[in-house]
């Protein structure tokens, strides 16, 4: 059975103190924290609850489907006591419009 840092080498003074993600300049979650440090987003898979308006479509809106998925920046903009508010922004295909869904978490059954 291969171990996890199977392959790679960490120099003899390193061994034991940094990981694998450190030596070579990566973040552990890869491509999907890009805007992390910018503007605080992770980029995560997104799959729409219900139903929704693209109202930026011209000339004529269009329906957006429940279930359909997209890739979502995920931004913490508040807090409802001590439960975060998470913003999901993503780009419609069809149009180039932004779409932002919050969490409401004061709304909740």
């Amino acid at each position: 059975m291969q171990g996890f840092n199977m392959g790679r080498y960490v120099p003899p003074d390193q061994e034991g103190l940094t990981t694998g993600n450190k030596l070579a300049g990566k973040h552990p979650l890869g491509a999907r924290a890009r805007h992390l440090r910018t503007s605080g987003a992770l980029v995560v898979r997104f799959e729409m609850p219900f139903a929704v308006w693209c109202t930026t479509c011209k000339p004529h809106e269009t329906l957006i489907g429940q279930g359909v998925r997209f890739n979502a920046e995920k931004k913490k903009v508040g807090n409802y006591y001590s439960t975060p508010i998470y913003s999901f922004r993503m780009k419609h295909g069809a149009c180039g419009g932004w779409i932002e869904i919050r969490t409401d978490p004061a709304n909740t059954a």
